[in-house]
């Protein structure tokens, strides 16, 4: 195995702000953190030209993407090409405490929704945030770096919709094949995978005090196959530092004649032969656009939001919207549509005791990054979403959990920055802020954050123009579902975290709710139901779990748009391979199941082309 991240001895005097998050990039960068022409192949995009031939493009060097290359290069007879518009990670996506600052970073595609009717209705120009990884790792690079695989009903759901192939006891083959559990003795998870992981549990007092109140309240652990209960998740971070996608499948390729990475290389679309067959990509870079061949396939890994953007712009896709843009039409299929997300509602907060936290004063936070610079050791070397997940489903459902639950703990006087991350990523108004800060000066204050596991509301993507490399627009569509269901288990989730505040266990911490007075919700009496359902149509958004718009479905789904061996219907050298294709939002966060799905992929490739089968 090969290891990253020898400590470099470094001293700072300084607070966090975003010029010392300067300099702590420039200082990790220079003192062997991240050097990125050591640890990741050499950037091969000065070196393309037009006309250029591979056996393989891949399209996008993210969490799908990166196991695909990976793997496909592993065949030193294929000459394998991946194509990432970003560039390579900084220093900075490797603090695992300061992944929300990564949001709105040029490491960051910086999209937002298109305006919502019925949510965002509290932020600027009702546009939420939607963050998606612009550099080598994709969102693997910036997101909280949480682990998790979801449930078995999860993926029989899948197969049950003539997914074959793609029940759990099927993937769980591919979850295990990239996994490395590290110190842990679990034999669910894979050992001996490119992907570290290990489990952290939080060293906060109050996880005691959580933990017991979930009992007092009759719960227990979570587990796979009864996916209702606690758990202490699992986390891609070693050593201190974020190990993503990049970094578990790349790294190790970097020595590989056969595979070439093209860096600030953004493709536009697809070309397309005869007999529908895909046959290249365009790709804008170094300020030319080029076209490069592929004599075996194109695998589209961009994205949610960027491989149906694609798509569209090379003809495949809605009829109707590409006829309206003056796109010429190849295939008339429901790309883009079918969009989901998990929808995350940060307006939950709770003012706590000191002894509820681990004491802290600024000067300590100058030691903890004293301590991280040169050991890769403390709070910074966590995720600050707190490791100490539960699954709750308040119609006592337990095999589909309907509410996934966080806890973020945030320092009086907010030393760490957390609250103040929190507040820019998540657009939250000036009378929420108002309030939020002014507490946080008096007393330690915990986010409780109830996230929406299976969401009724379906968005979509769509181009923005016929210009191939325009932003597209992306509409969530959040809380649209006629029923109200959205609505009602977000409603469960914050009442549930006050039963769970109410309990006996929880009581030492003198937990005391503060009141956001919306200004969009003051005809609402406060913590009525509807003052809570105005709050999450002010401010509830994503977790950054876009999934769906190339979705898979057999041949008799008028709303597939791949079939279940990930190749494009009715097309020839194309496939698609990731978050895309999910054709239901798994319960649980959704960076492992894309690996999964990089992974099964692969093998899907090397199966179809040794049995000859790739074109059918």
């Amino acid at each position: 195995m090969m290891e990253f991240a020898s400590p470099c001895p470094v001293s700072l005097t300084g607070p966090p702000s975003h010029m010392f998050m300067t300099l702590i990039n420039t200082i990790m960068t220079s003192q062997c953190l991240l050097s990125p022409a050591n640890l990741f192949p050499s950037d091969h995009a000065t070196h393309l030209k037009d006309g250029d031939q591979f056996d393989f493009i891949v399209v996008g060097g993210g969490s799908a993407g990166s196991r695909v290359a990976s793997r496909l290069s592993e065949n030193p007879k294929w000459k394998v090409l991946l194509l990432e518009a970003g560039g390579y990670p900084s220093a900075n996506t490797e603090i695992p405490a300061t992944f929300s600052s990564l949001a709105g970073s040029d490491q960051d595609w910086g999209y937002t929704s298109e305006p919502c009717k019925n949510a965002c209705l509290g932020v600027k120009e009702r546009r939420c945030s939607c963050p998606r990884g612009k550099t080598l790792g994709g969102s693997s690079a910036i997101n909280g770096m949480l682990y998790l695989r979801g449930s078995r009903k999860d993926y029989d759901t899948w197969a049950n919709d003539g997914n074959v192939g793609w029940d759990f006891d099927s993937v769980l083959e591919h979850f295990r094949r990239i996994e490395d559990l590290q110190g842990v003795d679990d034999e669910r998870f894979g050992k001996g995978g490119d992907l570290k992981l290990v489990q952290q549990i939080s060293p906060q007092p109050i996880r005691k005090g959580l933990l017991e109140a979930y009992n007092e309240l009759g719960y227990g652990a979570y587990k796979e196959e009864k996916p209702i209960g606690y758990f202490d998740f699992y986390t891609n971070i070693w050593k201190g530092t974020r190990y993503s996608a990049a970094k578990a499948f790349l790294a190790k390729a970097k020595e590989r004649r056969n595979l070439y990475i093209a860096l600030k290389a953004q493709v536009g679309k697809v070309t397309i032969g005869e007999d529908l067959s895909v046959t290249g990509v365009e790709v804008r870079t170094n300020g030319r656009i080029i076209k490069i061949k592929a004599t075996k396939e194109v695998v589209l890994s961009a994205g949610s939001v960027n491989s149906p953007q694609i798509l569209m712009n090379s003809g495949i896709g809605p009829e109707d919207h590409l006829k309206e843009l003056g796109v010429p039409l190849v295939k008339n299929l429901k790309v883009g549509q079918n969009l989901q997300d998990h929808l995350l509602f940060a307006g939950v907060m709770y003012n706590v005791v000191d002894n509820a936290f681990v004491p802290k004063t600024a000067e300590d936070v100058i030691d903890d990054w004293y301590q991280y610079l040169r050991h890769r050791t403390g709070p910074l070397s966590m995720t600050t979403i707190e490791n100490f997940m539960f699954f709750a489903d308040p119609m006592g459902n337990t095999e589909d959990p309907s509410v996934q639950l966080y806890y973020i703990p945030m320092y009086k006087n907010d030393v760490y920055g957390g609250l103040k991350a929190v507040q820019t990523l998540y657009k939250l108004p000036e009378e929420v802020r108002a309030v939020q800060n002014e507490s946080i000066e008096k007393s330690h204050g915990i986010f409780l954050i109830p996230t929406l596991t299976h969401p009724k509301s379906v968005g979509q993507i769509l181009l923005r123009s016929a210009d191939p490399y325009d932003t597209p627009k992306i509409f969530t569509n959040y809380l649209s579902d006629p029923e109200g269901e959205d609505l009602q288990a977000l409603l469960d989730g914050v009442r549930f975290f006050q039963n769970l505040t109410a309990t006996r266990a929880f009581s030492r911490y003198n937990p005391e709710r503060l009141h956001f007075p919306f200004k969009n919700c003051r005809q609402h009496a406060p913590d009525s139901d509807d003052y809570w359902k105005c709050a999450f149509r002010n401010i509830a958004s994503t977790v950054y779990h876009l999934v769906g718009t190339c979705k898979m479905g057999p041949k008799s789904d008028p709303d597939a748009v791949v079939d279940p061996r990930l190749r494009i219907h009715g097309m020839r050298g194309i496939r698609v391979i990731d978050a895309s294709i999910m054709p239901k939002l798994v319960s649980c966060n959704t960076n492992g199941p894309t690996m999964m799905i990089g992974e099964k992929g692969a093998s899907m490739i090397y199966e179809d082309w040794r049995e000859g089968r790739a074109e059918l």
